[in-house]
Formats: C-alpha cells, sequence, structure tokens
C-alpha cells in the first residue's frame, strides 16, 4: 500500500502466504494427531493460524517471526517426541 492506493500485487503476494501457511497447518493438523481430527475442525484450525499469521505480520512483523519459529519448532519437537527420546 503506497500513498493511500491498494497494490494488487502485494495483495495477492500476501493472499498467497497465508493460504499456504494455513495449509501447512492443516497438513500438521491432520497428520500428527494420533485420533483423526473431522476436516472441519483442520480446516478450522488452518484458517485461525493463517489469520494469526496475518495480524501478526501486520501488526507486530518482528514477532510473527518468532511465532513461525517457534510453531516450526513445535512441530518438529512433536514428531520426534521430545523431550521424552529420539
Amino acid at each position: 500500500m503506497t500513498g493511500g492506493m491498494l497494490d494488487l500485487g502485494e495483495l495477492v503476494k500476501r493472499a498467497i502466504k497465508y493460504l499456504v501457511e494455513g495449509l501447512m497447518v492443516a497438513i500438521a493438523a491432520y497428520a500428527i494427531p494420533k485420533k483423526a481430527l473431522n476436516l472441519d475442525e483442520v480446516a478450522l484450525i488452518a484458517l485461525t493460524a493463517a489469520a494469526t499469521f496475518s495480524i501478526l505480520d501486520t501488526y507486530v512483523p518482528s514477532l510473527a517471526v518468532g511465532a513461525r519459529s517457534g510453531a516450526g519448532f513445535g512441530i518438529g519437537a512433536n514428531l520426534v517426541k521430545f523431550p521424552g527420546g529420539f
């Protein structure tokens, strides 16, 4: 957004970015739990994650990087059963 005008290219770029992030969270939410979630629950988790990352990017960009890193670490740690053992 420059000078009060909406940049369509930037809007599309951000929309794709948040859709991809939401999709990655959806895949993790579907694949990781031992008890399978309903698809509507997975979709709600994905939309919540995408909206959260969007809000963080807009209002607190420095915190958004940490949130993404923390989410990635949490998912990875869960996959290897950290801290219980590798």
